[in-house]
């Protein structure tokens, strides 16, 4: 897409990490703080071609302050 990034926008990306590609596109809405298997789990489920879950996924989260 022919991103140009700062040298410090770089060096924030190498020490926080994250995906620059997906800027401006997706919206970060929380942080995996235990469970991270169930996250594995979700990432091997076979999608269809526009990389929707063939079945529904359904989550519990909780809100910390």
């Amino acid at each position: 897409r022919g991103f140009k990034y700062t040298q410090a926008e770089r060096v924030h990306y190498l020490d926080i990490g994250g995906a620059p590609f997906l800027d401006g596109e997706y919206t970060v809405f929380g942080r995996v703080l235990d469970g991270m298997e169930v996250i594995d789990k979700i990432a091997k489920q076979k999608t269809d071609k526009s990389n929707r879950p063939l079945e529904d996924i359904s989550m519990k989260m909780h809100v910390i302050n």
